[in-house]
């Protein structure tokens, strides 16, 4: 062999080798710079290897038990992550119905340190419930990775075999999963919705089993603006018995809507009180037109009827029960809008809405739990649909008042037909206790209405007195709120005290707008709401200014703007997320101040002080100014023109607030010249 092709060889070989070291490593370090999520993974303080959920179901007697497996490795990245995930986390209802638990740490190291259980589970008293558990997985480092497993059962009813599955959680996973098993006396339903994939199936004579599986999640921080099921891939599955049929709007109508709305009558007496009531309330407005009478009936009972919480042993009671008891509670209250309806011959349709950050309506694939409002709508006399919104025990709605919760949202109208007159049976529940059914219902899909921020605002104007002597600042104060935030705002007045409604206005006020207590407002002097849309609510008071105006000495004033301006600001912490802001509507927040002081005046740092700023997504105007010799006016407007901010243009919101903050920081020192 010629040894210079045998030294040749080597070379070669070792060239080879040395190049398939190197094309192998510089392929795994290309991987590892390239693929984007292992490097999401790496910089988040946590991430999931996997996340499993499987859930299994079984008769249980007349009703059904769920148990719901939870398998989880939790890799640890940094101190931050020690601190916020290092923790076993249960709902008070988990933890009190486990059944078997199992926590490890496994250490970078190799070895493996177990969470004893009885720890977490002591009890402090026999037979006393546990509460939501948050307790402290031990040993924990970064770079460790957390074990979890544990599994927990549910009690439920066959009208409650449904769930939401959304794979996503706050942290990165590679690996997220979700299953179904079910015995063959079952069907599962299910559709997936924002390109959710199709599952695994496996089936036989005695089971059917579906797995659910998405890889490389990001971790999604979700807040009360987003909606992740408007976005993100999800699931909705149902059980139903086998050879069920798929559930169309008129079962919806016969079943549920019937249930909750139709009248009763089950007794002489409360029937005929309620029509000696109706006839009283109407009383001189008989000749009046229909619509005239329900705005009667209506009002009545929203002025002077108290809503409750639902009591079992009522449920079967008549309206005529409830005008008696000068109450109702959310069935009941439902019950007596129909009946006010057909009696005055009023036609109306059933109203079937879904929450705007629950994602939209499906209007042909009828799910349990598709819908959470279901309401009235009637042709008024004018021929537009207004809609007939039942109370709750924190919201009384105006006749053509929804929650903001819906606004700009799809519905779902069901009205049944009906070529004859309403029988007694197809009116009340009798004594058969049975539920009017008709034979056709016909649907229509709507948009239910919204408003913009020229109706939904909050307007607030102060005309104050400088008293230098006394050193105090009172004040005079209008207030009007309207749309969309006279709905809320009205509701935290219930909240807090419903029988002092203006006595206590300051307090309601202090619960919206923070903390601070700049405006205490000692009389309110009126209160008036108009009951036609878009149900403005106007309150005039009096009361004293605190911590803005601080008097240096008998001629220098410092007036502190952070303190008098307190707007609605939507914030973001971020200017980076996975998901849009949708708001329940658009909004202006105007306040206006006139500071009143005893003599001349000249301010020190009113030069430049003006701001009129405005993006794709809000305004801002902000102005000082000396109007009369003695008088500084402070106006500041703060508008939110769109109701949905998509994530890309976060950082307009951003822009937008910073420019509330600037006004905030200015410092104005005023000068009294004396007379």
């Amino acid at each position: 062999m010629n040894p210079l092709f045998s030294k040749n060889k080597k070379i070669s070989l070792a060239s080879i080798c040395a190049g398939i070291l190197f094309y192998s490593f510089s392929s795994t370090v290309n991987d590892k710079i390239t693929d984007p999520f292992l490097a999401i993974c790496k910089n988040s303080d946590a991430y999931y290897t996997h996340s499993y959920i499987d859930v299994s179901y079984s008769k249980n007697w007349l009703r059904y038990k769920k148990y719901v497996s939870i398998n989880n490795k939790l890799v640890v990245n940094s101190n931050k992550g020690v601190e916020d995930y290092a923790f076993l986390n249960l709902s008070e209802y988990q933890s009190n119905h486990l059944i078997k638990i199992k926590i490890r740490t496994l250490k970078a190291d190799g070895s493996i340190v177990e969470l004893d259980s009885s720890l977490v589970f002591e009890r402090t008293a026999k037979n006393k419930k546990f509460g939501p558990i948050s307790y402290p997985i031990p040993a924990v480092e970064p770079g460790d990775t957390i074990e979890t497993n544990y599994v927990y059962y549910e009690n439920l009813k066959e009208s409650e075999l449904m769930d939401y599955v959304n794979l996503h959680s706050s942290l990165p996973s590679k690996n997220s999963q979700y299953s179904i098993k079910i015995g063959s006396d079952l069907a599962v339903r299910y559709k997936p919705y924002n390109g959710f994939p199709e599952p695994g199936v496996n089936s036989n004579d005695s089971q059917i089993y579906l797995q659910f599986s998405m890889d490389n999640l990001k971790g999604i921080e979700v807040n009360e603006h987003n909606c992740l099921p408007c976005e993100k891939p999800y699931l909705y599955y149902s059980l139903e018995k086998k050879d069920s049929e798929v559930r169309t709007w008129k079962d919806v109508y016969n079943e549920e809507f019937n249930f909750l709305t139709q009248p009763l009558a089950l007794d002489y007496d409360n029937s005929s009180y309620y029509k000696r009531w109706k006839r009283r309330v109407i009383d001189v407005a008989k000749d009046s037109s229909k619509y005239y009478k329900l705005n009667l009936l209506y009002s009545e009972v929203l002025n002077n009827f108290k809503i409750e919480p639902i009591q079992e042993n009522e449920f079967i009671k008549s309206n005529g029960y409830f005008l008696k008891q000068k109450r109702f509670d959310e069935i009941s209250i439902r019950r007596f809008y129909r009946q006010i309806l057909e009696d005055l011959e009023i036609e109306y349709w059933a109203v079937f809405g879904r929450n705007k950050r629950s994602g939209n309506i499906d209007t042909n694939y009828i799910r349990k739990g598709e819908y959470d409002h279901i309401f009235f709508a009637y042709e008024n006399e004018n021929g537009s649909i207004t809609f007939l919104y039942p109370h709750n025990e924190m919201y009384k709605y105006q006749i053509d008042e929804i929650p903001t919760s819906l606004y700009s949202t799809e519905a779902v109208l069901v009205k049944p037909f009906i070529k004859e007159k309403k029988r007694r049976k197809d009116k009340f529940i009798d004594r058969d206790l049975e539920l009017a059914t008709v034979d056709s219902v016909s649907i229509a899909a709507i948009s239910l209405p919204g408003m913009d921020s020229n109706y939904n605002f909050i307007n607030q104007i102060i005309s104050s007195d400088v008293d230098v002597e006394e050193k105090k600042t009172s004040f005079k104060y209008r207030f009007k709120v309207s749309g969309g935030l006279s709905t809320e705002l009205r509701a935290f007045f219930e909240m807090l005290n419903k029988n002092e409604e203006a006595s206590n206005f300051y307090d309601a006020l202090v619960e919206f707008e923070g903390n601070d207590n700049t405006m205490q407002i000692d009389t309110v002097t009126s209160v008036d709401l108009n009951s036609n849309k878009p149900f403005a609510y106007n309150m005039s008071g009096e009361g004293v200014l605190n911590n803005v105006v601080t008097f240096i000495n008998d001629s220098l004033i410092s007036l502190s703007i952070d303190k008098l301006i307190q707007h609605n600001q939507i914030e973001t912490s971020s200017n980076t997320s996975e998901l849009n802001y949708y708001l329940d509507y658009s909004y202006s927040d105007r306040f206006t101040c006139y500071l009143n002081f005893p003599s001349n005046i000249e301010v020190l740092g009113l030069e430049n002080g003006n701001i009129d700023f405005k993006n794709d997504f809000g305004e801002y105007f902000f102005e000082l100014k000396k109007r009369k010799e003695n008088q500084l006016i402070i106006q500041s407007n703060y508008i939110i023109i769109k109701s949905i901010i998509p994530k890309e243009n976060y950082n307009e919101l951003k822009l937008l607030n910073e420019e509330v903050k600037n006004a905030k920081s200015m410092r104005l020192i005023v000068k009294l010249k004396g007379d």
